[in-house]
C-alpha cells in the first residue's frame, strides 16, 4: 500500500510518498480498489499527508495500538455501544466481523476486532478515513459548526491524538495554499491531472562558491576551506559527477566551468580552490555566475555557498531568490563563524537545502561533514555504491589512542580507516586489527590533503576491529580525527543508513512558537530499524555538547511507533545564534529489522554503527520562559472492576518541558460527558478531578518522560450503564500545564459479546481422529467470499495442528486472500498458501511473526490451498484471520 514518509508533527510537510510497486503494478484492478480505494482519492489522502501534515482518521488492529478500531461514543446519534473508529458524515452503519470478543480486563471490544460496512453505507467523508470509505468520501472533516462533514472530536483517532483534536480541514486551511483566501473554491472544467516523470540521466551538478573576502584570512579559514575541499573533490565527490567553482570578494569569478569528475580532472579541480583572501563580501555575485553556469544544463543542481561574513555589496541574496527557486537550485550554506551572514540559512530553507555551521573554536570534522553532507542530494545511489560512515572521533592531548568499530552483515567492501591530521608530524603510526587477529599497518599518507589512510582488501570481516594511533605529544596543538566507512556487503543488500535532519527547518524564528524536534531516521533500504540505541549531539552556540537519546515510541515528538524514525524535542533554546546536530546509533539486544513481509531478523542483527551530521540551526529569538508538558496521546483504559466500580488506566508519561525530562503533578479527572473535559471546559466544576483518596492501586507522580504509568482510581457508585469520560493534564515545575489528553471512556457493567457477522463458509468436513487435526480441517469452501481463522482465534491457538483448507471459487475465476491478523509463534509455527488444491502446488506464501503480510495473494487458478502447521509448545499468540473473495 502506498504511504507518506512524515517525521514532523501537525501541520508539518512529510517527506515523500511511496508508491509501492505492487500497487503500481495493480491499482486498477478491482481487488486492489476494494482493498485501498480508488487510486485518485488515495492519491489526494497522500498528498494532504505530503504537503499539510494532517494524519489518519481510523483505528488499528494490535493491543499495541493507540488507536483502537472501536471506541464508545457518546454521540446519540449511534445506537451501538462500541462504533468503528472513524470519521464520517453520517451515523456509521456496520456490522463486527466474526470471532470478535469482549476485553475481559476492560469491557471493550478485544484488540484484533474488525468491522464491515454494508453497501448501503455512502459516507461522503473523510478522506482520511478507513479505505473502504473511499469510494464514496469527497471530502475532508470539518470543525465547522456549520460544515455537513463535521470533525469527529471523539474517536481516538491519530489526527486527533497529533493535532489535539482538530479537524483535517483546519490544519490544511491554515496552510499557505488556503490562508487568506489563496485558491477559494472552483469550478475545474478537466480534473485529469498531469504527472511529470523525472528521471536524473546523468550525474549530479555541483558548483562550489567561496567566499575569499579578507575575513576568511581570521582562524585560517581560507586554508582550512582549502584543505577540506580538495579533500572532498579526490575522495567524496562520485565519478561522473560535474562540478564548477566560484570564487567571490567584492565582485565573483568563476575558477572552473562545470568539469565531470574522474581520475583525470580531480587534481585540476583540486588546484582551482582558492587559498588566499581578497575585497569585500558579494554572495549574490557568486550566487548569480553559479547561476549562469548551471542554466545550460537545465533546471536543478547544487550550489555549495561557503561564507564567513556580512554581506556589504549587491546583489544581495535576497535579490537572488526568485531566480534560484526558478532554476530548481539547492543550496547547500556553510556558515564559517560567529559573523556569518544570518540570510544563508533563510537561503537554505528556501531552496530545500541545507545548513552547516563551523566554529572557529572547533575542528576541521565540522568542515568534512558539510563537504560530505551536500552530496545527499545526488541523484539516488546504487545500494552497491553507497558509502556509510561508521565512526568519526577527533584525538588529541595523549600519545596512544585505542578504538575499535564494528563490521555488520550489511557492509564489509571498500572498509577504510581514514586519519585527517592538522600536522604530517603529529602522526607517528596507525594500524588496524580484524576481528580474526590480522593486523594492517601499511598506511598511504596524502600530505596534500592532510589525510593518511588504510584500505582493507576483499570482503571485511563481520565483527569487532580495532585501531591504534600513536602520535607525537610534543606538538600539543595539533589534533587527528579517525573516520571509517564501508560500502554494502553484497550488490543485492542495502546498508543499514541513518538520516539525521531538523524536519523544521534551518532557521528558528521564535523558539517559543515553534519547538525545534530532533529526527535520525534508521533504514535498511526501504525496511525499517526497530530499537536501535539513538543518541544526538548538540553542540550551542556556547560551544556546550548536550547528549539527547531521541525515542521510536510514537509519543511526544515521535509520531509513530516502531517506524525506524527517532524524534525528541530539543528544549535547551535559550541562547540566539547557530546550534550543529551529530547522530550517532548503535545496536542493542533488541534491535531488529522489520521488512514488513518476512520474519523479523531479530536473531541476525548482530552490533551496528553509524553515525550523521545533521547539519546545523539558527535561532533568532530564543525562547525565554519554559515549555509546557508535552500532551498525553496514548492514554488508555487497561482495567475495570465492576464490583469496586473502578477502572486502571495507563499512559506515557511527558516530561517537564514537552518530553523532556519529569513533570510536577498530574491533573486527572472525570466526567459523564465529553465536552467537559475539552478544551476550557477541563478546569470548570462540570468535570470532577482524581484525589490521593480515590487512588486503589499505583500513583499519580509523574515518573520520568518515555516511563509507562499506570493507576487504578475508585469511581463514584452511580446506576447501570453510565458511561464515565477520562482525560488528563500534565503538570510541570512552572505550574504550566499540558494540552488536556486523548480522552477515554469506561462503562461500569458488564458488556455482552458483541453481535458478530458470521463466517460464509460451507459445511465443513467432520475431523478425522488424528491428534494434530482438530474441528474445520480438510474444510472446503466454494461460496465467492469467506473468512478463515486460526483454531480458538483471537485466544490461542492448538499445539501440534497441522490443518489445511481448500478454497474453490467458480472455475472461471481466482482467488484473492488477505490477512488482517497475524500473531502466531515465530518461526516454528507457520502459515502456508499454495496455488492449487495441494501441497505439490506452487508455494505462493509462507509467513511466521507478528507481522501481516502486506500483499495479498492471488492464486492462477479458482483453487487455492491453505495450511497451518504448529509446534509442541506452548503459546500465548492470538493467531490470525484472513478473507477470500473472487480476484
Amino acid at each position: 500500500m502506498p504511504y507518506t514518509v512524515q517525521l514532523g508533527g501537525c501541520g508539518d510537510p512529510g517527506q515523500y510518498i511511496h508508491w509501492t510497486p505492487n500497487y503500481v503494478n495493480t491499482f486498477d484492478y478491482d481487488t486492489t480498489k476494494s482493498q485501498f480505494g480508488p487510486a485518485g482519492k488515495l492519491f489526494v489522502r497522500e498528498w494532504a499527508r505530503l504537503r499539510y501534515g494532517v494524519f489518519e482518521e481510523h483505528g488499528y488492529t494490535g493491543a499495541d495500538s493507540a488507536f483502537p478500531t472501536f471506541y464508545r461514543s457518546g454521540s446519540a446519534q449511534q445506537s451501538a455501544d462500541m462504533v468503528p473508529n472513524v470519521c464520517s458524515n453520517i451515523p456509521v452503519d456496520f456490522t463486527v466481523d466474526y470471532g470478535c470478543g469482549v476485553d475481559p480486563q476492560t469491557g471493550l471490544y478485544d484488540s484484533n476486532c474488525m468491522y464491515s460496512f454494508p453497501d448501503t453505507f455512502k459516507p461522503t467523508s473523510s478522506i482520511l478515513s478507513d479505505n473502504r470509505m473511499l469510494s464514496s468520501a469527497a471530502h475532508f472533516c470539518d470543525d465547522d459548526p456549520s460544515s455537513l462533514h463535521k470533525h469527529n472530536r471523539e474517536a481516538p483517532t491519530k489526527q486527533n491524538a497529533v493535532c489535539d483534536t482538530q479537524s483535517v480541514w483546519s490544519v490544511i486551511s491554515k496552510h499557505a495554499d488556503f490562508a487568506g483566501n489563496n485558491n477559494p473554491p472552483a469550478t475545474i472544467a478537466n480534473l485529469n491531472p498531469t504527472f511529470t516523470i523525472v528521471r536524473v540521466l546523468t550525474g549530479a551538478r555541483y558548483v562550489l562558491v567561496t567566499d575569499v573576502s579578507g575575513s576568511m584570512s581570521s582562524y585560517n579559514r581560507i586554508g582550512r576551506l582549502n584543505e577540506a575541499a580538495r579533500r572532498w573533490i579526490k575522495y567524496d565527490i562520485t565519478e561522473g559527477t560535474s562540478l564548477g567553482i566560484v570564487k567571490f570578494g567584492t565582485s565573483a569569478m568563476m575558477l572552473s566551468d562545470l568539469t565531470a569528475v574522474n581520475d583525470n580532472t580531480r587534481q585540476q579541480l583540486m588546484d582551482k580552490v582558492p587559498d588566499h583572501t581578497e575585497g569585500s563580501t558579494c554572495i549574490g555575485c557568486g550566487l548569480q555566475i553559479a547561476l549562469d553556469i548551471l542554466e545550460p544544463g537545465g533546471k536543478g543542481g547544487v550550489i555549495v555557498l561557503v561564507t564567513d561574513g556580512l554581506e556589504n555589496e549587491y546583489p544581495y541574496i535576497e535579490d537572488m531568490y526568485p531566480q534560484l527557486i526558478d532554476a530548481q537550485v539547492q543550496v547547500v550554506s556553510i556558515a564559517f563563524g560567529d559573523d556569518a551572514e544570518d540570510e544563508i540559512e533563510v537561503l537554505a530553507t528556501k531552496t530545500n537545502g541545507k545548513s552547516y555551521f563551523i566554529n572557529d573554536d572547533g575542528n576541521d570534522d565540522e568542515l568534512n561533514d558539510a563537504f560530505t553532507g551536500s552530496l545527499t542530494y545526488q541523484p539516488a545511489v546504487p545500494s552497491e555504491e553507497l558509502t556509510v560512515l561508521l565512526f568519526q572521533e577527533k584525538y588529541k592531548n595523549g600519545n596512544k589512542f585505542e578504538d575499535s568499530v564494528s563490521v555488520d552483515f550489511t557492509i564489509g567492501r571498500n572498509l577504510t580507516f581514514r586519519v585527517d591530521y592538522t600536522n604530517r608530524n603529529y602522526i607517528v603510526s596507525f594500524s588496524v586489527q580484524s576481528p580474526s587477529g590480522q593486523v594492517y599497518n601499511q598506511v598511504t599518507y596524502d600530505n596534500s590533503a592532510k589525510l593518511a589512510y588504510i584500505i582493507i582488501p576483499g570482503l571485511a570481516e563481520e565483527g569487532e576491529w580495532r585501531f591504534t594511533l600513536t602520535v607525537n605529544s610534543a606538538y600539543s596543538q595539533d589534533y587527528a580525527s579517525v573516520i571509517v566507512t564501508s560500502k554494502s556487503r553484497t550488490d543485492s543488500a542495502a546498508p543499514i543508513t541513518v538520516e539525521c535532519s531538523v524536519p523544521s527547518g534551518t532557521v528558528v524564528e521564535n523558539a517559543a512558537v515553534m519547538p525545534v524536534r530532533l529526527v535520525a531516521v534508521v533504514t535498511q533500504g526501504r525496511n525499517r530499524v526497530i530499537g536501535a540505541n539513538v543518541i544526538a549531539h548538540v553542540v550551542r552556540p556556547d560551544s556546550a555538547d548536550q547528549v539527547i537519546k531521541l525515542e521510536d515510541t510514537g509519543v511526544g515528538a515521535d509520531t509513530t511507533k516502531n517506524d525506524g524514525i527517532y524524534s525528541r524535542f530539543y528544549v535547551a533554546l535559550n541562547i540566539t545564534g547557530r546550534y550543529t546536530l551529530v547522530c550517532e546509533v548503535n545496536s542493542t539486544q533488541g534491535t531488529y529489522i522489520d521488512d514488513g513481509v518476512t520474519i523479523q531478523q531479530r536473531t541476525t542483527m548482530g552490533n551496528f554503527e553509524r553515525v550523521q551530521s545533521g547539519g546545523a540551526f539558527r535561532v533568532e529569538i530564543p525562547m525565554a520562559t519554559t515549555y509546557p508538558p508535552s500532551r498525553v496521546t496514548d492514554l488508555k483504559v487497561v482495567a475495570m472492576q465492576v464490583d469496586q466500580m473502578s477502572l486502571t488506566i495507563e499512559w506515557t508519561a511527558p516530561g517537564d518541558q514537552l518530553d523532556v525530562g519529569t513533570a510536577s503533578a498530574y491533573q486527572i479527572k472525570y466526567s459523564t460527558t465529553f465536552d467537559s473535559l475539552m478544551d476550557d471546559n477541563f478546569d470548570s466544576s462540570s468535570s470532577v478531578q482524581f484525589g490521593s483518596q480515590d487512588i486503589i492501586d499505583g500513583s499519580m507522580q509523574p515518573l520520568e518522560s518515555g516511563s509507562k504509568q499506570r493507576v487504578s482510581l475508585r469511581l463514584p457508585s452511580t446506576a447501570e450503564n453510565t458511561t464515565y469520560y477520562v482525560a488528563l493534564r500534565a503538570i510541570n515545575n512552572n505550574n504550566v500545564a499540558s494540552n488536556t489528553s486523548n480522552v477515554v471512556s469506561v462503562q461500569i457493567v458488564r458488556v455482552k459479546p458483541p453481535p458478530t457477522q458470521p463466517p460464509t463458509t460451507t459445511t465443513q468436513v467432520p475431523p478425522t481422529t488424528s491428534s494434530s487435526l482438530t474441528v474445520g480441517c480438510d474444510g472446503v469452501l466454494t461460496t465467492s467470499s469467506g473468512l478463515l481463522t486460526s483454531p480458538n482465534y483471537p485466544g490461542a491457538y492448538i499445539n501440534n495442528y497441522n490443518c489445511q483448507w481448500t478454497i474453490q471459487v467458480d472455475p472461471a475465476s481466482k482467488t484473492n486472500l488477505t490477512f488482517s491478523h497475524f500473531d502466531i509463534e515465530s518461526p516454528f509455527d507457520y502459515v502456508e498458501v499454495y496455488d492449487g488444491s495441494s501441497v505439490s502446488a506452487t508455494l505462493l506464501l509462507k509467513h511466521t511473526g507478528s507481522t501481516v503480510p502486506s500483499a495479498f495473494v492471488v492464486s492462477s487458478s479458482n483453487a487455492m490451498l491453505v495450511r497451518f502447521v504448529t509446534d509442541s509448545t506452548g503459546n500465548y499468540f492470538r493467531g490470525w484471520r484472513a478473507t477470500y473473495s473472487v480476484a
